[in-house]
């Protein structure tokens, strides 16, 4: 049985993370694996991919989502315009239209009381805020027609729920082909930032690293050749690259406890201790980093967290 070929796609980002991934599977039903930012510039990247393998966007399909961030499920709504095709995502995105717009004030809200309760000055969250409100430029009005369920076949791919850099992180693996496309999961020229999440009504905050670090064991063990992701080349080594992202994060966690010593420190403190360089408007992802390194500490016991006015705080045991 001959393999379908797999044609990488880069497409243009306005972030700073640069160009994102998507996959297209000559395969029968035509395939795409993710669906970009949704930008003009990134549409016509995508239609011109296809042209140079003789396809047309009406051609598609099928399209499998690893994640519903927006530089992954942005151009969902355009390609509707062109091809009747179905979409399989994580169950709990049929619940909702993926559109940034909806859900942008709610997120927003989460994000400034979250950087509050860290700790962070009033000046920094107004710049991290502006930087955040840009997002809404990138509002995809699109929809999920079927949930990949733990373990679910969907063509040659089984499902694999792997969450962490995000809530609805997907692994499409094909056993025969000994591959997966592993969206954001794993990257190997760059550490995935497991984003602060806000809750669901009357939830505790999900600890996004410490979940993230579980489904990268649950990662480590599958038997695999090459894997997809999202952003940069192909991995042919996928356990040389989890250990890698162990040893950064058991690095990090260890320049958090020299930050500490015997002194509490909020949230933001670690944050720009560890991080005393960038750029506050990425706030956001700096918090997210701080605090799931504290979080991974605190479940091995090394430190615990305190209220200092209201601030989140944590000191070492």
């Amino acid at each position: 049985m001959n393999c379908p070929e797999i044609v990488p796609i880069a497409l243009p980002t306005p972030f700073r993370v640069g160009p994102v991934n998507v996959f297209l599977v000559k395969s029968t039903p035509l395939t795409l694996i993710d669906a970009g930012v949704n930008t003009g510039e990134a549409f016509e990247a995508l239609r011109a991919a296809f042209k140079r393998e003789a396809l047309a966007l009406s051609d598609l399909e099928v399209v499998l989502l690893t994640h519903t961030h927006i530089d992954h499920v942005g151009l969902l709504g355009r390609l509707r315009a062109c091809a009747d095709f179905t979409v399989y995502a994580h169950p709990d995105a049929t619940h909702h239209r993926l559109n940034l717009e909806d859900n942008h004030d709610e997120a927003h809200r989460f994000a400034l009381e979250i950087m509050r309760e860290f700790g962070t000055p009033p000046d920094v969250i107004e710049k991290a805020s502006a930087e955040q409100q840009t997002f809404r430029d990138y509002a995809a009005d699109a929809a999920v027609d079927r949930g990949a369920d733990e373990g679910q076949t969907v063509g040659p791919y089984t499902v694999c729920h792997v969450p962490g850099h995000s809530a609805r992180d997907i692994l499409f693996v094909n056993p025969r082909q000994r591959a997966a496309f592993t969206g954001d999961h794993v990257l190997a020229t760059m550490t995935p930032n497991p984003l602060l999440r806000r809750p669901s009504p009357g939830q505790p905050r999900t600890r996004s690293l410490v979940q993230y670090r579980n489904s990268l064991r649950k990662t480590h063990a599958l038997d695999l050749d090459v894997c997809y992701p999202g952003h940069g080349d192909p991995i042919r080594d996928h356990r040389a690259v989890i250990d890698s992202l162990f040893k950064r994060m058991d690095s990090r966690s260890a320049r958090i406890l020299a930050l500490l010593g015997r002194q509490p420190l909020s949230v933001y403190e670690v944050a720009r201790g560890l991080f005393p360089r960038a750029d506050v408007t990425q706030m956001y992802l700096q918090l997210s980093a701080a605090v799931g390194h504290l979080e991974l500490l605190e479940e091995e016991g090394r430190v615990a967290p305190q209220y200092r006015d209201g601030v989140l705080c944590f000191r070492t045991v």
